[in-house]
């Protein structure tokens, strides 16, 4: 399976909490330069967010949207900068770093349950397939198939316009590339 990670948005842009942002322009223009090679026939899942079904468009690629793939939801923070957090309240920022969930949003345990569920579920889905979503949810999907601690989660790197392949035995997910460029 290949997890192909959005373009970068505008929340990436200018280091903001993301708020289903769109892609950045620099990111629209790759995008639609690259190429992915997805067979024919492959299923292809995409997350929600305006900018997981930007980056399917700009591949040329149509898919099935899927709420498990969903961008965390970030509450309170959501549009705001991570500066602006970090200053008026960095108890809460750094208890989120710390895998709490920020006010009013989603815990990191929470987005790992259900990333591990939707990919649990699609463990017998036979041939090369495809999912477009946000690097918080490629890192939530890395750190259950690990089954790391949870601080992996802030641990993990993944770049907008990357692609990380899982390969499956039939009874457990494996890394295969880890945030490879298209």
């Amino acid at each position: 399976m290949h997890l192909i990670c959005q373009g970068e948005t505008l929340a990436n842009r200018y280091t903001r909490f993301p708020a289903n942002d769109e892609l950045s322009e620099t990111a629209s223009a790759a995008l639609s330069k690259m190429k992915v090679d997805i067979r024919a026939g492959s299923k292809i899942w995409l997350a929600p967010e305006v900018a997981a079904r930007q980056t399917a468009a700009a591949l040329g690629l149509r898919g099935e949207v899927v709420t498990h793939l969903a961008e965390p939801d970030y509450g309170h923070w959501a549009g705001l900068p991570v500066k602006q957090i970090m200053k008026d309240n960095s108890v809460a920022f750094h208890r989120w770093l710390s895998c709490d969930a920020p006010p009013g949003g989603e815990s990191i345990a929470a987005i790992i349950s259900r990333t591990s569920e939707w990919l649990s579920r699609n463990a017998g889905v036979q041939g090369d397939h495809c999912a477009i979503t946000s690097a918080a949810v490629i890192r939530a999907i890395i750190t259950g198939l690990l089954d790391a601690p949870l601080s992996a989660f802030q641990r993990i790197d993944i770049a907008p316009m990357s692609r990380t392949i899982l390969t499956n035995t039939g009874n457990r997910w494996n890394i295969c590339t880890l945030g490879e460029k298209l």
